[in-house]
Order: structure tokens, then C-alpha cells, then sequence
């Protein structure tokens, strides 16, 4: 199924749905390796990026999942250290160590690499609030990876913590678990109600009733057509 044709309203509803101000840029292009998606940029002109073959392939719920979790890293500020994160990742530190100078120290590194691990539960929050279904979470989880959603509710991690150690990313299970987790609380579920009382204040202020469609005044709490309630 492909979704350019809706990327855009998607794209809007997300953005929505966590109080995002601005929708950041996106950009649907062919990226060698496994099916991925980013975000970078810096916190007033973030990019997200999303791979071709994804995009074509993944659930509308579950792109709503992938939106809401490259926004929640834009929302949540994260943008400056997670591209020192992924320059480390990437090797540039050892290249600047060869070179003879350093950039970052052990110990800091280490504690950059742990606050992004962290920083994933935060967005996949946010993917949770976008899509409004832990199961759709885990479904962009599995998109991403091959691997179906049932192998990801089944095993846990198996790396050593010393390995875990030099991970940008929590090993899915963990996040599949925080997620449903954060579901069942009390906080997303006040989260729920705001999300929908503001998108039934919205609606309320609208030239059309929310029920019919009938034309309607903007101040109008009634449908004069149907009689219902718009607030």
C-alpha cells in the first residue's frame, strides 16, 4: 500500500496528537541496507527520513507509529545528541583517535550512548500517543526489523550487558514491554482524554457538523440539521 498520496494528513494528525508546533520536513528515499527511518537536523529545522521500501510496504497505523516516534524525538528536544551519538556510532571517533586527538571521552561516550537508549522509550511514548495502540507499536517494530510481532513479545534480550553498553538502541523487546507497560497506565490515559477532548473542541469550531456534515455556524454547539451536540 503505498501512502504519498496521504503522507501529508498523516503527517498533520501525528503532529496533532503530541502538540508538535511545527511538522518537520520529510523525505521518502531509497537508503541502502534494512528498511529505517530518522530524524536529524537540529530542534528548529528537524528532517525526517524515511526509506522507500518501507513506506510502500508498512500499515497505515503503523506509519502513524514510525510519524509519531521520529516527532516525539523532535518534541522531546533530542536532536543535537543524537547526532553526536550516531557520529560515535558511525566510527568519526576513532577516526578523529587515529588522527591523534579525541573528541569525547570514554566514560562520556558511554553516558551519550545511554541517554539515547533512553531517549527511544520517550519517542515510542510518543509513537504510542500518535497511533493510539501499543499493538501498532510493535507492529512498526517488526516492520522495521523482519521479524514478526509475536518474536518480539517472546524474547528477550540476549546480549551481555557489556555489548548492551554500546547500543544506541534498547533491544525491542525491552521497548516492546515499556510500551505496553505505559499503555496501561493512568498517565497515558489521561493523555487519551486531552488528545480527544481537543480534537472534539476542533471539531466543535467547524463550518460543518461533526455527526452529518451539514453546513453549520462556527459558533454553533447544535447541528441545526441533526440536533446533535458538536462539543
Amino acid at each position: 500500500m503505498s501512502h504519498f498520496h496521504d503522507l501529508e494528513a498523516l503527517m498533520q494528525e501525528c503532529a496533532y496528537a503530541i502538540c508538535l508546533e511545527t511538522l518537520p520536513a520529510v523525505y521518502i528515499i531509497t537508503i541502502p541496507g534494512p528498511p529505517n527511518a530518522f530524524t536529524f537536523g537540529s530542534d528548529d529545522a528537524p528532517v525526517i527520513v524515511v526509506d522507500r521500501s518501507l513506506i510502500d510496504v508498512i500499515g497505515t497505523s503503523e506509519l502513524r507509529a514510525l510519524l509519531g516516534h521520529e516527532m516525539g524525538h523532535i518534541k522531546s528536544g533530542h536532536m543535537l545528541y543524537h547526532s553526536l551519538a550516531q557520529t560515535l556510532v558511525e566510527g568519526v571517533e576513532l577516526s578523529a583517535s587515529l588522527m591523534g586527538f579525541k573528541i569525547i571521552s570514554m566514560p562520556m561516550q558511554l553516558a551519550l550512548l545511554a541517554w539515547q537508549r533512553e531517549s527511544e522509550f520517550s519517542a515510542d511514548r510518543a509513537a504510542l500517543v500518535a497511533s493510539g495502540s501499543s499493538s501498532h507499536v510493535v507492529s512498526m517494530f517488526a516492520s522495521l526489523t523482519g521479524t514478526s510481532y509475536a518474536f518480539i513479545e517472546e524474547n528477550a534480550s540476549r546480549l551481555d550487558d557489556v555489548a548492551k553498553l554500546f547500543r544506541t538502541h534498547p533491544h525491542l523487546s525491552e521497548r516492546a514491554r515499556a510500551v505496553f507497560e505505559f499503555s496501561k497506565t493512568g498517565e497515558y490515559a489521561n493523555l487519551v482524554k486531552k488528545i480527544n477532548d481537543r480534537r472534539m473542541f476542533r471539531l466543535a469550531f467547524s463550518p460543518t457538523c461533526r455527526f452529518c456534515g451539514s453546513a453549520k455556524s462556527i459558533e454553533a454547539t447544535f447541528c441545526p440539521a441533526c440536533g446533535k451536540s458538536q462539543i
